[in-house]
């Protein structure tokens, strides 16, 4: 017998002999291989003879990947080819197991943050230097996971499918699946022993206040009911976007076409404004991960007669107005600056912005803007497909008071790693004062009330 995980490669061999106990022989021509669910008979790969290998004599190979959402079960590779005009066969049983963890099907949390650079940058006003972006970005991701451990719950969606035993074995009433901490946002497919069950036959729970849905009931007025299959272990399989909420907001669009390996993408300046590094987007049905961005000509030039070296010239003209966006950031020259107003084809701006250098910029030069997003491609369970251009981009939202947590905690971690830990305040206690160390005042009563709006609580069942 021979295993593999779904998603995996395994390589197959069959042998052949001209007689029982004799020795391996060739067959007249290359057999061909097919693979069913001993089971049900589900064809898992129909009979083939390519990409079929012939290492040695009377050896022939074979290298099969399950598709990570085949069903968990035992499997029969069937070889058949002729052998001096006669038929033969040979075959094995292949169990094929649900993947092991979440890094198996790329929907691992890691990287995933729930607030951007830019909100930390902004609120510390902190000029933006390889330094600190590096700083900033790793504070980021404990800051994120952090909240995740106090809420006892993931907030990002997640396109998975994620397997359950028989809910009877763990002693609780057979129609009822306790989802526990894998919480749905929506569900596309429910199957048990590789039967589907359709989506009449079932209920997401509580329907009253999700999603997220932390159970699926059968109907009891169905027929349907979870069971079958070879074992109760990993019999159900639920496809569905995972997580707590899929709030999203369309921000702007692609300037170019991608294929599905460009990690450079380009952006307009509606959505160059609203994204950061950090932000979760999503183009057609693929998600991307926002992990750096960098300036992109944006085919203008300064108009007038430019912009003279003082802080009150703040007035950009340009050809159209439109192409630009409130909040995004321009690249003149060397000079960095921010759009607060547009007007017409007028644009005011805040000068040497970030840090940069207020200088002279003559008519005519170009004007560049941060609308090429470094990205990690098919994120969070999704495929990297192609994209035309003009395609709506969208961005997904966290929770307002998990965003504001995750900053604060930052800002908390940032200041105190810049004063070494240690920032310390002095107390009296009786007769005596002693020092402690300084936190954010209000971080404990935003953690609170964090968890009172977005935690999963306690739940009580009979097990």
């Amino acid at each position: 017998m021979t295993e593999v995980i779904a998603g995996q490669s395994v390589s197959l061999l069959a042998q052949f002999y001209d007689f029982e106990g004799g020795t391996l022989t060739d067959l007249d021509a290359t057999p061909t291989i097919g693979i069913t669910h001993i089971g049900t008979g589900s064809v898992a790969l129909a009979p083939t003879s390519s990409g079929v290998t012939h290492p040695g004599t009377g050896s022939y190979g074979y290298a099969w990947t399950p598709s990570s959402s085949l069903t968990p079960g035992d499997y029969l590779a069937t070889w058949s080819g002729l052998k001096s005009g006669s038929p033969v066969t040979a075959a094995e049983t292949v169990t094929v197991t649900a993947p092991a963890a979440a890094d198996d099907t790329n929907t691992s949390p890691a990287g995933v943050f729930y607030a951007t650079r830019e909100d930390v940058m902004r609120a510390l006003d902190s000029k933006l230097t390889a330094r600190n972006a590096g700083q900033i970005d790793r504070a980021l991701e404990s800051a994120s996971r952090d909240v995740e451990d106090l809420c006892h719950r993931k907030f990002f969606p997640v396109q998975a499918t994620r397997y359950f035993d028989w809910p009877d074995v763990q002693y609780r009433p057979s129609w009822r699946l306790w989802l526990d901490d894998n919480e749905l946002i929506s569900l596309t497919t429910l199957t048990s022993g590789g039967v589907t069950i359709p989506s009449t036959d079932y209920f997401l729970e509580p329907n009253r206040s999700g999603p997220p849905f932390n159970r699926l009931e059968i109907d009891l007025d169905s027929s349907a009911a979870y069971g079958g299959g070879d074992t109760h272990q990993r019999n159900i399989a639920v496809t569905g976007l995972w997580g707590y909420r899929n709030t999203e907001t369309a921000v702007g669009a692609l300037a170019e076409a991608l294929d599905a390996s460009e990690t450079a993408v380009d952006v307009n300046g509606a959505a160059a404004a609203a994204l950061g590094v950090g932000s979760i987007l999503r183009v057609d049905s693929e998600r991307m991960l926002v992990t750096g961005r960098r300036m992109l000509d944006t085919g203008q030039n300064v108009g007038g007669s430019g912009l003279t070296a003082q802080a009150n010239s703040v007035t950009v003209t340009v050809a159209d107005g439109t192409a630009f966006a409130v909040d995004e950031i321009l690249l003149i020259e060397s000079e960095r600056m921010l759009i607060v107003d547009i007007a017409g084809n007028n644009l005011t701006v805040i000068r040497a912005w970030d840090g940069s250098v207020l200088a002279a910029h003559a008519a005519a030069v170009d004007i560049y803007a941060a609308r090429t997003l470094t990205v990690r491609r098919g994120a969070l369970g999704t495929t990297a497909a192609t994209h035309s251009t003009a395609t709506s981009v969208v961005r997904w939202e966290p929770p307002g008071l998990v965003r504001d947590l995750v900053i604060a905690e930052v800002i908390n971690r940032v200041t105190n790693e810049q004063a070494g830990y240690a920032r310390t305040r002095r107390t009296s206690g009786g007769l005596s004062s002693n020092d402690q160390a300084k936190t954010a005042r209000d971080l404990p009563m935003l953690r609170e009330q964090t968890y009172s709006a977005c935690g999963r609580k306690a739940r009580l069942r009979g097990v």
